[in-house]
């Protein structure tokens, strides 16, 4: 069983790639055993991913998808119908100015594949997929150069 996580920006138009997104990740289904997708649901990409996920449980009932909590959760969270469960993946709290930028290193060391939708050269995204890069994790580039 195999890992896969996103990591995009926070407001991007990133319909033109649904169709791209959906068929990265069948190929990550099919052809390389992933069975549990992260998605930490905090911007436009990790939403449209979200979205395709849930999409392709109904061919892929094996599949699951996980929403990562960047902060600790309280009494008022709620979860979607898109996600089978949730996970806080910092083992301690730490201040809420490093929580995102923390749970995305954690995040990049735990899963086996990154699928990105970074396309400027800052923030959060870009960072964390620069440090999957440092680590040699597999990333599928969804918007590729000259797109």
């Amino acid at each position: 069983m195999a890992t896969c996580a996103f990591f995009g920006h926070r407001t991007c138009n990133y319909m033109p790639y649904k169709a791209r997104i959906r068929s990265v990740l069948i190929d990550l289904i099919e052809n390389h055993d992933v069975t549990q997708f992260y998605n930490g649901c905090r911007g436009d990409f990790d939403r449209l991913c979200a979205d395709v996920v849930y999409e392709l449980k109904e061919h892929y009932p094996q599949i699951k998808q996980v929403r990562v909590l960047s902060y600790h959760p309280n009494e008022t969270f709620g979860m979607s119908k898109h996600f089978d469960e949730s996970v806080y993946l910092l083992e301690k709290r730490v201040p809420p100015r490093y929580a995102i930028s923390q749970t995305n290193r954690c995040l990049v060391a735990l899963v086996d594949y990154i699928v990105s939708g970074v396309i400027s050269s800052y923030g959060g995204a870009y960072t964390a997929r620069n440090y999957a890069k440092r680590l040699n994790k597999p990333i599928i580039e969804i918007v590729r150069e000259g797109d």
